[in-house]
């Protein structure tokens, strides 16, 4: 019964399964990517939250690759009352992004990541902007998290389900959808 856990141990790692995370390859990758400026409030912070993500505490490396991000929101009221009074907002932020080469023009990777959040509309309104930004901020977070997810995994070898590679004739991108309330 006790070498079961073991046995089970010895089959998973010969499947070639690899963390993506916790290598010194994967952390590598990502610090040889330069981040393009984005504008406006949204694209600011949503650079600086990549930022984290692709250098952490080490400091940037040599650029081999350029990311691109364009990032836009829009806003919906939901949960109207009888008086045409909206008490709940979603947000919804998409960002499409393409990576390419230092020195390059054609992008050899491409994608598209959407984030949904919703919060609350309070009679009072700094209680309402409060909860407002806290929504930016996760859903912003999110991006960025499933952004950098994407370009890891692009970028140890390993083709994330969804994405593409970007060619010259073909110039596509996939979208892949993430919901959190």
């Amino acid at each position: 019964m006790r070498l079961i856990p073991f046995a089970l141990l010895l089959v998973l790692s010969a499947c070639g399964f690899q963390p993506l995370y916790g290598t010194h390859q994967a952390d590598s990758h990502l610090a040889a990517v330069e981040l393009a400026n984005l504008p406006n409030r949204d694209g600011q912070q949503l650079r600086l939250l990549l930022e984290d993500r692709f250098y952490g505490a080490q400091p940037q490396a040599a650029a081999q690759w350029k990311l691109d991000v364009k990032v836009t929101s829009s806003r919906e009221d939901l949960g109207i009352r009888r008086d045409a009074v909206a008490t709940r907002a979603r947000r919804t932020f998409t960002a499409s992004f393409s990576l390419v080469p230092a020195g390059q023009q054609t992008a050899v990777f491409s994608g598209s990541e959407r984030s949904f959040v919703s919060y609350n509309i309070f009679n009072d309104p700094y209680a309402t902007t409060a909860a407002e930004e806290d929504a930016q901020t996760r859903g912003l977070t999110q991006l960025a998290d499933l952004i950098a997810n994407r370009i890891a995994l692009y970028l140890s070898g390993q083709q994330p389900s969804g994405a593409n590679n970007v060619k010259a004739e073909q110039a596509t991108t996939t979208q892949i959808t993430s919901q959190t309330r």
